[in-house]
Formats: structure tokens, C-alpha cells, sequence
């Protein structure tokens, strides 16, 4: 159960990106603090699910 948890976070990721851009209008300012951690961590999920998969 505890491995389909990332793929329940990326759309909500990916929903506040949308709020920040479009909402809020602050994506700019927030690019160091939350658009480039979160890119940072779904990298590190997507080769770690890759390499426990294949």
C-alpha cells in the first residue's frame, strides 16, 4: 500500500503548482522553495521505483 503513496502526491504536487501559478500568481517567487524540491524529489522516486522494478 505504502508504494502507491507517491503516486497519489505527484497530482497533488502538480495541483498546487497550479494554484501557485494561477491562483495565487506566485510560482515565480517560489521556484527555490517548492517547484525545484519537488521536481528534485519525483526524480529521486522515479529511478528508485525504476531500478526496484526492472
Amino acid at each position: 500500500m505504502r508504494i502507491y503513496i507517491p503516486f497519489a502526491l505527484v497530482p497533488l504536487f502538480f495541483c498546487y503548482l497550479f494554484y501557485l501559478a494561477f491562483i495565487k500568481k506566485e510560482l515565480k517567487q517560489n521556484l527555490s522553495t517548492v517547484v525545484y524540491p519537488g521536481l528534485f524529489f519525483i526524480t529521486t522516486w522515479v529511478i528508485l521505483y525504476y531500478f526496484l522494478v526492472s
